[in-house]
């Protein structure tokens, strides 16, 4: 089973011309669109999270293991924990300059028939990718949606990737070094395991452009003593999707275990752990072991980077092709022990804990 989240804006935010809507017609194939432009009209992109029952963490077209975790509101719509979701269909778009971007249509399958309604689109790739605001784009392919009808399956990992920002000091055996100035093969303290060598190491600047047409990047601002005295013991940054430790008696009280990582988009609370609205941009620098590990930044346990199932599974078959379709400059040795060092906990545990 796996737990991930998908990012769409909504249909109430995308204009299609010639009078057609995103809906599905010509069993969801997508084709009544070829021709015609969309337009997104916002960038209040929307995240929806979802459980998959299944043995893998592709969003997809008829998989009857999709289902929403926990009730969400879409497009104005509520709709109950555990409705099923799919992918109806795909398309590229192009805009004026020629550049193409990939997307799948977000359906909440409980209509009749199925395929009928779209809620909105997701964005194949990276969010600093995907296309602008307010600029019509040609759809100039549509398919049946992937997975089904011989289509490649799309990985729904959160493409968010966990990373440090420049200035964050790390716990090394000569002491606190900023990850900036970390590079392959030095030693990093991890909570299990001692000093490690990192395997890996790379980063990804946002402008503040990007941050613009997608807040969902934006850093979270972890204040001074946050989860505890010294923890972290000053200020600092880190990407929304970065997992931090928790551990205690709340911990254990709430979910049974007594360590436990979270995201820390998940703990905001508007005091001590907030969106830094005031930031304009940003770097993310984030580093792996060959397994997953805890390090101590700041003074604050948080995770290593953490390729998902679906990259293991291509490391395996053609090695490094996942991870190099995000970071073309990846290079590793070996494929990492991709186990997590602690219990994941979902959104909704998080927030019990916030």
């Amino acid at each position: 089973m796996a737990d991930y989240s998908v990012w769409i804006l909504e249909e109430s935010n995308i204009t299609v011309s010639g009078g057609v809507t995103l809906d599905g017609i010509t069993q969801g194939d997508g084709s009544h669109l070829d021709g015609e432009t969309i337009t997104l009209e916002t960038n209040d992109w929307l995240e929806i999270e979802i459980t998959d029952g299944g043995s893998d963490d592709d969003f997809d077209d008829n998989d009857g293991n999709q289902r929403l975790d926990g009730a969400q509101t879409i497009d104005g719509v509520t709709y109950a924990d555990g409705t099923r979701v799919e992918a109806e269909y795909f398309i590229e778009l192009e805009d004026g300059e020629g550049n193409v971007y990939q997307a799948i249509a977000f359906n909440v399958r409980n209509s009749s028939p199925a395929y009928a309604t779209v809620e909105g689109l997701a964005f194949v790739g990276p969010p600093q990718d995907w296309p602008p605001v307010g600029e019509p784009l040609l759809v100039t392919l549509s398919l049946e949606g992937p997975g089904s009808s011989g289509q490649p399956s799309i990985p729904a990992e959160d493409l968010v990737i966990p990373c440090f920002t420049p200035g964050t000091l790390i716990t090394t055996p000569e002491g606190q070094r900023a990850v900036e100035d970390l590079s392959t093969g030095d030693l990093i303290l991890t909570l299990d395991n001692g000093f490690r060598p990192i395997v890996w190491i790379n980063n990804v600047s946002l402008d503040a452009g990007q941050l613009w047409r997608d807040p969902s990047m934006r850093p979270i601002r972890v204040l001074a003593h946050a989860f505890g005295p010294d923890q972290p013991n000053r200020d600092m940054l880190l990407s929304p999707q970065h997992r931090v430790l928790l551990r205690g008696w709340r911990t254990e009280l709430l979910f049974g275990v007594s360590e436990g990582l979270a995201a820390v988009r998940h703990l905001v609370n508007d005091h001590s752990v907030r969106r830094a609205k005031d930031v304009d941009n940003v770097t993310y620098i984030h580093f792996m072991f060959d397994r997953h590990e805890v390090v101590c930044a700041d003074g604050l346990w948080a995770e290593s980077f953490l390729p998902g199932p679906l990259a293991v599974s291509s490391l395996e078959e053609g090695p490094r092709q996942e991870l190099l379709k995000l970071f073309p400059e990846l290079g590793i040795e070996k494929t990492p022990d991709v186990t997590s060092a602690r219990p994941i906990l979902k959104r909704w545990e998080a927030a019990l804990f916030a």
